[in-house]
């Protein structure tokens, strides 16, 4: 019985092509042969990925196949002059094991013979590196690569160029603004070269880059937003006061209110993550500190202060 291309990708035969292309990459980042070496299975697996995707990654090879399976991908195959055979025939497209042929006459094609000899006998990349359904041929693509690059929280959050060493070659990357802890970033063509082969050189692979952000002492990051713990005395909480806060976009002046409790959120609209267009808020999360020296001043202060409260202040701290 025939392979299906749709069948090793995953998808169904209506599949829109970012579809296609989204099974292709995670299938080839699952079986690539970087990730599994020494696994002729996984290899197997990626080949036939990559000559899948060779096809229906293709818009005019995709409908061909669509119409006459494997064998309209032969060299030499026409189309047009199939469907008049078809008409002929009676048997519509796709229909039937014979297709008609340039130079006249019809020729006994089976599905499963066509796929063994792709998939089975050999594998869709021979020693000539070209992906071949049947005598369709095109140089094959350079490998893909992945690297992992470091940035600090600030880097991250603001973004700017830098530069890296990747297999003896200097990398200028631009890093987007707003770069998120475990995103990918490609560069296009920067993987590694083609090989050149009789049937020409293909394009470069690309390189991906893994984003890793460190952390930051006081400030944390929660989707778009951004929140900073700042400190605060006694005093300060009690009777309120002005603090100048860093944000990526320079410094505020921030209102304390009076009475504030530790842990409120005081925010500044539009000051946190800006990317694509959108901003995220920036929030001053209040910490309260108590004083460095604590002696029988301190704390004679603080027992009038205790005087001020009239709730208990953990009434609501409960289990249930």
């Amino acid at each position: 019985m025939e392979r299906d291309l749709y069948q090793i990708l995953g998808v169904s035969r209506d599949a829109e092509r970012d579809e296609i292309k989204k099974s292709y990459r995670r299938m080839a980042r699952k079986y690539h042969p970087d990730v599994n070496p020494d696994d002729p299975e996984s290899e197997e697996k990626f080949k036939h990925a990559s000559a899948a995707f060779e096809v229906l990654g293709d818009p005019e090879k995709r409908k061909i196949y669509d119409e006459f399976g494997l064998q309209g991908l032969r060299e030499g195959f026409d189309p047009e002059q199939a469907r008049r055979y078809q008409k002929w025939q009676g048997s519509g497209p796709g229909g039937g094991r014979r297709v008609y042929r340039r130079g006249g006459g019809t020729q006994g094609a089976d599905f499963q013979d066509i796929f063994g000899d792709i998939f089975g006998g050999r594998s869709p990349f021979d020693t000539s590196d070209y992906t071949d359904f049947g005598g369709f041929q095109t140089p094959l693509k350079g490998r893909d690569l992945t690297a992992t690059i470091q940035l600090d929280f600030v880097r991250a959050i603001e973004g700017g160029e830098m530069e890296l060493a990747l297999q003896g070659r200097a990398l200028k990357v631009r890093v987007p603004a707003g770069v998120r802890d475990g995103e990918r970033l490609r560069l296009k063509g920067k993987g590694s070269p083609a090989p050149q082969t009789q049937y020409g050189k293909g394009q470069p692979g690309d390189l991906f880059l893994e984003i890793k952000v460190q952390d930051h002492p006081t400030v944390r990051r929660e989707d778009m937003d951004l929140y900073m713990d700042v400190p605060v005395t006694i005093a300060e909480a009690v009777e309120g006061t002005k603090v100048t806060v860093p944000t990526p976009w320079g410094e505020y002046k921030v209102t304390v209110p009076e009475g504030v409790h530790s842990g409120a959120k005081l925010r500044l609209k539009g000051m946190g993550v800006r990317r694509g267009g959108k901003k995220g808020d920036f929030f001053v999360v209040i910490q309260l500190r108590t004083p460095d020296t604590i002696d029988d001043t301190v704390k004679e202060l603080a027992r009038k202060l205790a005087d001020a409260y009239e709730d208990d202040v953990r009434r609501e701290v409960r289990w249930d």
